[in-house]
Formats: structure tokens, C-alpha cells, sequence
């Protein structure tokens, strides 16, 4: 049975900093997070995995960089722009806690209500349009790659909404999982076009 392995990118400024990162900005690894991609890295040595898909954004191509050079097997890795993060338009790069106060109804539906969450007036991204694409990718990798395990690296709202809504989970459902840590490592079993979850954020390789 394939398993299929989903790491999110190291921890970064913009992440420290309590800054919105999404689809169309970049910021740079903490020098820590590069230490524990490496330890990513060893954690999956042993798994041989034969490919590698990832966000192309900077974040996530350096992360993906630290963990396969840890690989002693041969593998492929492919970039593939419907990986990047959650868009979020006019909010992208702004400070949180601001958000938060000047924008409650649009941040909490964000947070807590994704059925309800409208971004058409900050041209961001919605939800269904995430999954849409999220989910798009995964599918298309177990066709093009069937029988073999597959590690993505992306972001931490663009995994956690594909993995859900790939259990079946519905929109509203969408933000109901326990946030992803930086560099952990989620897994699915994949048999006969179900996916069953294996483990949600595993960190234990981190300490």
C-alpha cells in the first residue's frame, strides 16, 4: 500500500514575526528550521522514497532541499505551482493581531468558519479553490506514480486542507484539525482511490 508523506516548510521571519505568508510572498528559514529539516531529512532516509513533489515557493524548495539531501537513494522531485499556499490577496505579508482587530468578522470566518470565508474584496483565494487544486495534485501524482510512496512538501493550510478534504471531510471541517507544526510530517495510506490517515504532525523526530 502506497503511503504518501506530507511535510510543511520550515519555520520562517514572516512566521516568527506573526506575519501572513501565503501563496504569493516569501520569506526566509530561520537558521533552526534549517536544522530541522535536515532532521526531517534523516527521519525519512530509511522510507527510500522514489519521488518528491513541492511547492515551488522558496520556502519549500529550500526545506525540500535540506530533507532529500539527506537521501542515499536515487528519487525525483517535482515542482508544481498548484502546491503553493493559500492565497490571501490584499493580506499577504500583513501583521496578524492588526488583521485580527481590523477585519474580526473576515478573520474569524478565516479561521473558524471556512464555509463562511469570503475574500473577494481582498482578491484572495477561497477555500473550495484551494482543496480544488490541492487535492488536484495529489491525485494527479497517484495516477502518474501508482504503487510507489510519494513526499510532498508545501505550506501549512494548503496540506491540511487537501489531506481533510481528501478524507472526506467537508468545507466547514476544513480548520477543525490540530495546526501543522513546521517540518513535521503527516502520512496517508493510499488503496484502491481511498486514502486512510496515518499519523497527523508527527514531531517526535525533531527532538
Amino acid at each position: 500500500m502506497p503511503q504518501l508523506y506530507f511535510v510543511r516548510h520550515g519555520k520562517t521571519e514572516y512566521n516568527l514575526a506573526d506575519r501572513v505568508q501565503g501563496g504569493d510572498i516569501d520569506s526566509p528559514l530561520l537558521p533552526e528550521s534549517k536544522q530541522d529539516a535536515i532532521k526531517t531529512g534523516l527521519a525519512l532516509q530509511m522510507e527510500t522514497i522514489p519521488r518528491v513533489i513541492a511547492s515551488p515557493q522558496h520556502r519549500a524548495v529550500e526545506t525540500m532541499e535540506l530533507i532529500t539531501n539527506q537521501f542515499q537513494h536515487p528519487f525525483s522531485v517535482h515542482f508544481t505551482e498548484e502546491f503553493r499556499e493559500f492565497r490571501y490577496g490584499d493580506w499577504e505579508g500583513a501583521f496578524i493581531p492588526e488583521l485580527r482587530e481590523n477585519y474580526p468578522e473576515m478573520f474569524y470566518h478565516l479561521r473558524e468558519r471556512p464555509e463562511l470565508y469570503n475574500p473577494t474584496s481582498i482578491k484572495g483565494e477561497t477555500y473550495r479553490e484551494l482543496i480544488k487544486r490541492g487535492t488536484d495534485v495529489v491525485h494527479k501524482a497517484c495516477t502518474a506514480f501508482p504503487n510507489e510512496d510519494i513526499l510532498f512538501v508545501g505550506h501549512s493550510i494548503t496540506i491540511t486542507c487537501t489531506l481533510l478534504s481528501l478524507l472526506g471531510k467537508e468545507i466547514k471541517d476544513l480548520r477543525s484539525a490540530p495546526p501543522l507544526d513546521n517540518t513535521s510530517i503527516s502520512i496517508l495510506n493510499y488503496e484502491k482511490d481511498t486514502f486512510h490517515l496515518d499519523a497527523w504532525n508527527k514531531t517526535n523526530h525533531l527532538h
